[in-house]
């Protein structure tokens, strides 16, 4: 069981360690998921009065950012502004903008668990793997041969 862990770990870190590459990069024909660009996260409702403007139907409140990030989970957020949006479409009007930024702040943004922390978790991974990976470098031996050792000894 440690040896299929451990080839997952390996494997989804070189799959990591791929993805760094730009957008556009593809291996043996494998789109990489890279995520660079414009991204609107919501942080509610419109504000009064622009809830009720019929040209605003349908639109809510956000805050258009500038991310990068892997399987679409966000390591960098930036240059945030506060925008009516809708599926494609935004609207950054400055009276808008003035009543988004008095009601709402970037902490409101609805990232989710994943969109905020899931780089973390990425992370750690490659990290146990390349310390798994150290240690048997350094021993000399794996953790499949500990395993193997009692068998060979009945």
């Amino acid at each position: 069981m440690k040896a299929t862990m451990k080839a997952t770990v390996m494997c989804f870190g070189m799959l990591l360690a791929l993805l760094a590459l730009p957008a556009r990069a593809e291996a043996k024909g494998i789109p990489l998921i890279y995520n660079s660009g414009d991204q609107t996260f919501a942080t509610g409702p419109l504000p009064a009065p622009f809830d009720t403007a019929p040209q605003l139907e349908g639109f809510q409140a956000g805050y258009l950012c500038q991310v990068q990030g892997v399987f679409w989970t966000y390591f960098w957020v930036s240059d945030c502004k506060p925008v009516a949006f809708k599926d494609d479409r935004y609207v950054d009007d400055a009276e808008l903008v003035k009543a988004i930024t008095a009601k709402y702040t970037e902490a409101d943004m609805q990232r989710g668990f994943w969109g905020r922390f899931g780089w973390m978790l990425m992370a750690l991974v490659v990290v146990a793997g390349a310390g798994i990976w150290i240690k048997e470098l350094v021993t000399g031996k794996s953790d499949d041969d500990d395993e193997k050792a009692p068998e060979d000894a009945s």
